[in-house]
């Protein structure tokens, strides 16, 4: 059940002991502004969350070390003479006749 700002002041000690079973949501004016969760509730929800986003970003670094692009066909660099053979090699799908 919703508990104002100003019954949560007056009843804190209750708030808590209810936040340990379930979460509680704190209002001002009837729009909830708060929620009161226990430690231990907190603790799960943010370990929960927090390394599936660790996990992901280190993959794609891994990702991205283990097939870095590699310029053997000279598309990068300052040498433009080796750029341009690049362009003018034979299109291996065209019928050379």
């Amino acid at each position: 059940m919703p508990m104002s700002v100003a019954q949560s002041r007056q009843q804190f000690s209750a708030l808590i002991a209810a936040a340990q079973q379930q979460p509680q949501v704190i209002t001002n004016r009837s729009t909830p502004v708060a929620v009161l969760v226990s430690a231990d509730y907190f603790a799960r929800t943010e370990g929960a969350a927090k390394p599936v986003a660790d996990s992901f970003y280190s993959q794609v670094l891994q990702l991205r070390d283990a097939f870095a692009p590699q310029d053997d066909a000279g598309l990068v660099g300052p040498n433009p003479d080796a750029r341009q053979a690049v362009w003018q090699r034979a299109n291996a799908f065209v019928d050379p006749s």
